[in-house]
């Protein structure tokens, strides 16, 4: 293993790979992204264990991401198996240790999100008004955007570190450590890919919710919008974490 230098214009590419991944399994991403979001959903109503077993399965879960962009490139469909396999794998310790110290450093960047911008509750509260609006519905939208970005930003640092490490675990065995630190390496050492990647990304969603919206407006679809929302959505979503084997592919080498 050895790490890689990618150049700004890589994140770009990292980004249209993830999407040349969606034109080929369009409905297999989406799909599996949909039950992916409902068993973690499933995983949220808890009572206070919820969110943690959430933050604690998504580095997993990010890896099984990899391999389910892997299966696409073969020319296989991906499967739900793709997104349990890590956890199945001999690397199951490393990965939920990795996991718990996700949960405990997005618990205390999340308190302090919500200090900064406690207006995202209130707009998940008119998303799910039944009665709400068109015009109540996109700026709610709007809302939740900022709130979102937001908490990105503050994420940003640990989101980087933790970045390759559960793919490093599951490849190569490494402790937890050690995994840790040659994550952070690349991505920091690459952190000008990362910022095109995500610009590219967030432009992207920007593009998407502006023709959305404009046609949710134009229709006066109002809570019917959700029948045109949730599908975009997926297929975005699906693309994204499809990307996530080249940003790890651009920044480590496996095969050496």
């Amino acid at each position: 293993m050895k790490l890689r230098v990618a150049t700004p214009r890589d994140g770009l590419q990292w980004m249209l790979g993830g999407v040349r991944l969606a034109r080929q399994q369009t409905l297999g991403l989406a799909g599996l992204f949909g039950m992916m979001i409902f068993g973690l959903a499933l995983f949220l109503g808890l009572p206070w264990i919820g969110p943690v077993l959430v933050a604690v399965l998504l580095p997993s879960l990010t890896a099984g991401w990899v391999d389910a962009a892997a299966a696409v490139q073969a020319g296989e469909r991906p499967l739900p198996s793709h997104l349990i396999g890590p956890l199945r794998s001999a690397a199951r310790p490393a990965l939920l240790q990795l996991g718990g110290l996700n949960a405990l450093a997005s618990f205390v960047l999340l308190l302090l999100a919500d200090a900064l911008d406690p207006g995202m509750s209130d707009a998940w509260t008119v998303m799910r008004d039944n009665d709400t609006t068109a015009e109540a519905t996109l700026d709610a939208i709007g809302a939740l955007q900022q709130g979102m970005v937001l908490r990105a930003v503050l994420l940003l640092p640990l989101v980087l570190t933790i970045w390759h490490a559960p793919v490093i675990i599951v490849r190569t065995g490494a402790g937890l450590g050690k995994a840790l630190f040659i994550s952070a390496t690349a991505s920091w050492r690459n952190l000008g890919a990362f910022v095109v990647y995500g610009v590219c990304w967030v432009l992207a969603d920007l593009v998407l919710s502006l023709l959305l919206g404009g046609l949710m407006a134009a229709l006066g679809l109002g809570q019917a919008a959700m029948l045109l929302v949730l599908p975009g959505a997926m297929i975005f979503s699906g693309a994204f974490y499809a990307s996530l084997k080249a940003t790890v592919d651009g920044c480590i080498d496996f095969e050496d």
